[in-house]
């Protein structure tokens, strides 16, 4: 089941490629036009502006001839040749020896007061293509060449101009004309394709003149030299065209467009071939991260990895004019993650319901354990309770039974007592994992359970011949479970007394510290082996040569630790082989 869910999320991410994201597409490319860093470069074109405004008013001063009102119909409306402005206006522009001059405007109406000059079929003029994308050239009164070319621009679908094209139904554009005019020569790319406009910049970054003041005098035009002079109509913010770097006049598009073709600085975008490449591997790699590593640091990769395509883009559009399209890698990235992170989510989510059920299962399991034993160990009680009696009874009653039957019983009274202590031993543990163990807290003397213990376990020590030396320090009373404590310094000495050897010693000693009580259980056995030693307080755990040697249930030590940190303590042990074992604990003392 949970192979055809992957691979069904896996066929989702592969319908990512074919998501169509133009719009994204486009953002992306207008802010990377606006992020990229470009180094100033000096530009080609100049920009003369005239304005129609200004212009009536020239013209009654260069022709008193020249009447408005003469006009069949409202100049503001149409793009007027004013042949005595234009002319004076070509004139002064020639004095600077340009490369060339080009008219951005499309004249709708020539107003020719002289018959045309020779030198205007070395200027390049505007056409248009009209609504049926038929190219309208320019006034047959202006040129009888073909010295011009359409200057339409063509914004996307969201009215933003990115690109442009050379040709266009039956037509050239201004931008193609121009090039063959200062070229001498054929284009060598397909003019088929568009060509994408290298902005240099926002609006504002050519230089401009005023053809008014130029044509007054109070211009120099000495920065024309050399230069393509590019002559239009001031026109209103109104008519501002949309760019990726922002609203710009139509004569500065055109300059942008002239100079991207002329300096061959055109945007190169790459086949189609090349998205599907990166997003596929976009694809791959967010797949890997997720279902490999954790989640955490697969949605940091993921990042990562988007932040790393993200530059790679700006700087191979920036630095190289190089686009491959952004948008539909990003969105297979943030796509893959959501569709394959939901069946990782719903994997760990099974799993963890999986967990549930084993460990309910496992404590239901348990639970059944502790009640057996705690049944089975309490059913137990009463038949060594009643050997105990017998032996007891027969070796105080007959003092004169044989010596063998008398050692008989003192076997099989101590073999009974160590079965019963077993026995308890694992009803302490039942106890402590089936509810919660708090101590009770009563005022003791360490010291005095220290004494007592040493009592009970004293028949046991004689029979192996060891002395215990009681090194007791004066304490004061303490807070903590008598019962509990006792059980620690029995099970301690008990320890001690069995793993030695016959004929040694051991030292119980009690100190008191930097807020703490130290007791400490010192025996000359044979150490624990160091790879044993971080085990020996786990549950039911006996040492290889413990358990060769000595009877044991491996739940002393275990009880001892628990038991100890109940009270805030600390269990500690420090052994070598062949030099005996230290076990000492430490209890804190009231503030």
């Amino acid at each position: 089941m949970f192979r055809v869910n992957l691979l069904l999320r896996l066929l989702a991410c592969a319908f990512l490629l074919f998501i169509p994201l133009q719009g994204l597409d486009q953002w992306f490319y207008d802010l990377f036009f606006r992020m990229r860093v470009t180094s100033p470069v000096p530009t080609e074109v100049v920009l003369v502006r005239v304005d129609d405004s200004r212009l009536f008013d020239n013209l009654l001063n260069l022709d008193s001839r020249f009447s408005p009102e003469k006009l069949p119909f409202d100049p503001g409306s149409y793009s007027i040749w004013y042949d005595s402005f234009y002319r004076r206006l070509l004139e002064k522009i020639q004095e600077s020896e340009p490369r060339l001059v080009v008219f951005s405007t499309y004249f709708d109406w020539v107003h020719l007061e002289s018959s045309r000059s020779p030198w205007m079929d070395h200027v390049v003029f505007s056409a248009a293509l009209n609504a049926e994308n038929k190219l309208i050239p320019p006034p047959r009164a202006l040129t009888n060449e073909f010295n011009y070319g359409f200057n339409n621009l063509f914004p996307d679908g969201d009215n933003v101009v990115r690109k442009t094209h050379l040709v266009y139904s039956s037509g050239m554009s201004l931008t193609l004309k121009v090039f063959q005019t200062l070229a001498q020569q054929s284009v060598s790319r397909n003019l088929i394709d568009a060509l994408w406009i290298d902005f240099r910049g926002p609006a504002g970054i050519y230089p401009q003149y005023d053809g008014v003041g130029i044509v007054e005098n109070r211009i120099a035009t000495s920065g024309l030299k050399g230069k393509i002079v590019l002559v239009g109509r001031e026109e209103g913010s109104a008519t501002d065209v949309a760019t990726p770097v922002g609203k710009m006049p139509r004569m500065e598009v055109l300059a942008n467009t002239l100079e991207t073709f002329l300096q061959n600085r055109e945007i190169r975008i790459l086949p189609k071939a090349f998205n599907y490449f990166v997003s596929v591997v976009c694809i791959v790699f967010s797949v890997w991260v997720i279902l490999t590593l954790p989640l955490n640091i697969s949605w940091l990769l993921q990042v990562v990895f988007g932040g790393v395509l993200l530059l790679a883009g700006l700087v191979a559009f920036s630095e190289f004019k190089v686009w491959f399209g952004v948008a539909n890698p990003m969105m297979c990235i943030l796509g893959t993650h959501l569709l394959v992170i939901g069946f990782r989510l719903s994997e760990q989510e099974e799993e963890q319901w999986r967990l549930t059920q084993e460990a309910q299962y496992l404590k239901d399991m348990d639970q059944f354990k502790n009640n057996f034993i705690s049944l089975f160990s309490h059913d137990l009680k009463t038949p060594i309770a009643k050997i105990k009696a017998i032996t007891e009874r027969l070796l105080g009653e007959h003092p004169d039974l044989p010596v063998p039957v008398k050692d008989s019983l003192k076997t099989l009274d101590r073999t009974n007592g160590e079965l019963s202590r077993f026995i308890s031993d694992i009803l302490k543990v039942t106890k402590m994992e089936s509810m919660a163990f708090e101590p009770v807290k009563e005022v003791v003397d360490l010291n005095r359970l220290v004494e007592e213990a040493i009592g009970r376990l004293k028949f046991h020590a004689d029979v192996k011949k060891i002395e215990i030396v009681a090194d007791l320090e004066p304490l004061f009373s303490m807070e903590g479970d008598k019962t509990l404590l006792l059980e620690v310094m029995f099970n301690l000495i008990e320890n001690g007394i069995k793993y030695s050897p016959d004929e040694k010693k051991i030292v119980i000693r009690t100190r008191e510290e930097l807020g703490v009580v130290r007791v400490s259980v010192i025996d000359e056995g044979p150490g624990i082996d160091p790879t044993e030693l971080p085990r020996v307080t786990g549950k039911f755990y006996r040492g290889k040569k413990a358990a060769e040697n000595t009877k044991g249930s491996g739940l002393g030590l275990y009880l001892s630790k628990y038991f100890v940190e109940l009270h805030q303590g600390f269990l500690s042990i420090d052994s070598s082989l062949g030099k005996g074992t230290t076990v000492s604990f430490t209890l804190p003392l009231p503030a």
